[in-house]
């Protein structure tokens, strides 16, 4: 299991002091099965902030007709619940269920958003790592919603791919889930989107090999980046 320290949300603590914030915020670890349901929006654990601290997790959303939709993708360090917990609102039909054994820390909102009464150190840089992880997933989100924009599955790729691309400032990348994630991310049925990926091989748009992907060429950028003709190949 992860230590604490090496989660972002307790980035530049020592474990000790994490230790120390955990018994302050009066938060335990709770373990759960692959396949369980660690968490469910607008239930009674509305109030809390929840953590991954070990094993792999999916938010995932069904609609009126029961489709399964998954909404984000949490590892170690992964935070959920922040919508409810701190500004209240609705969200139906939306559970965190685990895809490994996962051990999630649930974290009160009453104790986050007050100092103890030692107002510690920790405390302070407790809420400045959870405003940064905050600005990340707004930022993902952001990235995400760019996507879904897109009206075709080429195009979707094509998005995704020269996100990841621009993170990794190389016209090579590894993505950051397996190809039947992708379909999800994009929201695209698999068997379409591996169809419009052989397009894009036989075009000579790109390689794929697994999940490493390479752009053959920095065309796909178009004009406005310029700095990809740059990158190594």
């Amino acid at each position: 299991m992860k230590h604490l320290s090496q989660l972002p949300l307790f980035q530049g603590m020592e474990e000790s002091e994490c230790l120390q914030m955990v018994a302050c915020l009066q938060s335990n670890p709770r373990t759960f099965h692959a396949g369980e349901t660690a968490y469910t929006y607008g239930s009674g654990d509305g109030q809390t902030l929840g953590l991954v601290q070990e094993g792999q997790a999916v938010l995932v959303k069904i609609d009126a007709r029961g489709s399964r939709t998954i909404l984000e993708r949490l590892g170690p360090g992964g935070i959920f619940g922040e919508g409810v917990a701190f500004a209240s609102l609705p969200c139906d039909s939306v559970t965190l269920v685990c895809e490994t054994a996962c051990t999630v820390l649930f974290l009160p909102r009453a104790k986050l958003a007050a100092p103890c009464a030692k107002a510690c150190g920790c405390h302070h840089k407790l809420l400045e790592n959870l405003l940064g992880l905050l600005s990340h997933k707004a930022f993902a989100l952001s990235e995400r919603v760019e996507v879904l924009s897109c009206r075709s599955i080429r195009e979707k790729l094509l998005c995704t791919f020269r996100i990841c691309a621009f993170e990794a400032q190389s016209l090579r990348f590894t993505l950051p889930f397996s190809l039947s994630a992708l379909a999800d991310y994009i929201c695209a049925d698999r068997s379409a989107m591996m169809r419009e990926l052989k397009k894009l091989k036989e075009e000579g748009v790109v390689e794929t090999t697994g999940r490493q992907i390479a752009f053959l060429s920095s065309e796909p950028f178009g004009k406005a980046d310029l700095c990809a003709a740059s990158w190594k190949e």
